[in-house]
């Protein structure tokens, strides 16, 4: 039914000496609203990946698996194996933060070139940060420094600063479960993804739920080196 909205008209009013006319609302008429209407969508999940590089190099290292992969790609195939239950809202993923070391060039430089070329191949990559620690000691006593701080300041902070409503953490460290349970204090989603064989009992049982990473399709994330040292995805 149309709804009276107001507009200006003309009437008459009685002045001094006789009438005179004055502009006052009159009603006009305009449509309702369909009551009816489909509502917007709500915004999907905010989804965030996170990355403990030198932990999973180790493991793919051992199952002879290349790094030089789609990671954006990677976290996907993740996502979509979260087990069904935990929400139903969509998810978006927002960013994948790959976490590790740089190592030092004095102490081998052909470790150092292969690092840089995975460097750049890492920084190409649609939606993948690269956030490094550092190394430490002399040649062959070496120790990683700074990486676990960034993995735990990348979920806390973007917990309680309410960046992301859902977190993978790629990981086998069990250092990790204090954080994962802050995370889920913070009223996010975290789950854990790992190879069965290399996983943190621990952290493990401090997520939401854990995902196996030994039926990802890795030969079909991998790149290929082209002959000008960029990566493109493989056929």
């Amino acid at each position: 039914m149309p709804v009276p909205i107001m507009t200006p008209h003309r009437r008459c009013s009685r002045g001094h000496g006789g009438f005179s006319l004055l502009a006052v609302p009159a009603l006009e008429s305009r449509p309702v609203p369909d009551a009816k209407a489909p509502l917007a969508s709500p915004s999907p999940l905010r989804l965030i990946v996170v990355i403990d590089g030198t932990n999973l190099k180790g493991a793919l290292d051992s199952r002879q698996i290349s790094t030089h992969i789609n990671y954006r790609q990677l976290a996907i195939e993740i996502a979509k194996k979260i087990p069904v239950g935990h929400f139903t809202e969509r998810w978006a993923l927002e960013r994948v933060v790959y976490v590790t070391a740089s190592p030092i060039q004095s102490h081998n430089r052909e470790r150092f070139e292969r690092w840089r070329h995975f460097e750049a191949m890492i920084r190409r990559q649609e939606r993948v940060q690269l956030k490094l620690g550092r190394l430490e000691g002399g040649p062959g006593r070496v120790y990683e420094k700074g990486v676990d701080i960034l993995v735990a300041i990348e979920l806390l902070a973007g917990a309680f600063k309410d960046q992301y409503d859902v977190a993978i953490i790629i990981s086998g460290d069990g250092d990790f479960a204090d954080v994962a349970k802050e995370v889920q204090g913070a009223g996010k989603f975290i789950f854990n993804a790992f190879f069965e064989f290399a996983k943190s009992y621990e952290l493990s049982k401090a997520v939401n739920d854990f995902i196996p990473l030994d039926s990802i399709g890795w030969d079909r994330l991998r790149l290929a080196r082209q002959a000008d040292s960029t990566w493109r995805r493989r056929n």
